[in-house]
């Protein structure tokens, strides 16, 4: 997309711990999927000493190649907590005031939580965008909670009510609970790392790690692989490679089936994050599916819910935009 001189638009970043994806919308678009979402661009956060340093290359580079012509305001979706002037990243170096940023670039800038971002992408999402796990659907017009469950740098959960109200938690938080005995065994290796252990430290880049660990401890080796390292393994067919990504499988649709049932989500739980696209063809979607159903007494109740996997490239992206668009559209004209 080369931006015509008068056509303005808005710029969209995704920050998270590694990396600072940016791209644009036209202003005054609607956001229907990944195709509108342009000029994407992503700089590695260590290259950078200040965020504002990352922001004015993306910008500079979009108007060398005539994407920017006229940008009129920025949306920023970060990994951390938000609603205050300074903002400080907590899986990375950066942190800044909101109002010197604006001031600096002469520009309004919105700053929502990265999960805020991932909530609001479904409304925008296409059928491409989408993997669904089971039969079940999101009914038309539904009037009820949908939720967000991703597993990256961290596990994030976030919900979505039906009059538009984000819902943000630390869900990821939460402590594991295991449902089978390997799972129990699981939990007592990872007791010797953490005094607590919360569902992040098994759903996350570090917690395929941590799989991993535990899984060869119980195997009588201890030994230790990166989460790359890991599903490269289990690609070339190593069974305590393989054994990992089932273990992260089961626990995440339990995890996700848990998280519905707390909050409500009665009207779909979207599966989102770095983790799940990379290894796609590794994940058992019928075992993620089957442990979300797996609640007993509300296995029929969670076995209605729709469930998905977001395939989209750029989800926070696409929910930036669609938060500029909804603040657009409340704004006092």
């Amino acid at each position: 997309m080369a931006a015509a001189e008068n056509q303005t638009v808005q710029v969209v970043a995704d920050i998270g711990g590694t990396n600072a994806r940016f791209a644009c919308v036209r202003s005054g678009d609607r956001v229907t999927g990944s195709e509108d979402i342009q000029a994407v661009k992503k700089f590695a956060c260590a290259n950078y000493p200040h965020f504002e340093e990352a922001v004015r290359s993306y910008l500079a580079w979009g108007e060398a190649h005539g994407h920017l012509a006229r940008v009129e305001r920025i949306c920023l979706a970060v990994a951390g907590p938000v609603g205050q002037d300074w903002i400080d990243l907590p899986n990375n170096h950066w942190a800044f005031s909101v109002r010197a940023l604006e001031q600096s670039l002469g520009l309004p800038v919105t700053v929502i939580n990265d999960f805020s971002a991932q909530i609001l992408s479904i409304q925008a999402l296409g059928a491409d965008d989408l993997l669904w796990l089971g039969n079940a659907r999101p009914v038309a017009n539904a009037s009820g909670v949908t939720a967000v469950v991703g597993a990256g740098t961290g596990l994030g959960v976030s919900a979505l009510t039906s009059g538009g109200e984000i819902l943000p938690s630390e869900g990821g938080h939460v402590s594991f609970a295991p449902v089978n005995a390997h799972q129990a065994a699981i939990l007592e290796q990872l007791w010797q790392r953490y005094e607590r252990v919360s569902v992040e430290r098994l759903l996350s880049g570090m917690g395929l790690a941590n799989l991993y660990w535990a899984n060869a401890c119980l195997e009588g080796a201890e030994k230790t692989l990166s989460a790359p390292e890991i599903t490269a393994g289990a690609r070339t067919g190593d069974a305590l490679c393989k054994r990992t990504i089932e273990d992260f499988c089961a626990i995440l649709g339990s995890v996700a089936g848990d998280a519905a049932l707390m909050i409500g989500a009665y009207d779909g739980v979207y599966l989102s994050g770095g983790i799940l696209p990379q290894m796609l063809d590794l994940v058992d979607t019928d075992l993620i599916r089957r442990s979300f159903d797996h609640k007993g007494r509300f296995s029929d109740l969670c076995a209605a819910i729709p469930l998905a996997i977001i395939t989209a490239a750029e989800p926070g992206l696409i929910g930036c935009a669609q938060a500029l668009r909804l603040s657009c559209a409340t704004a006092p004209s």
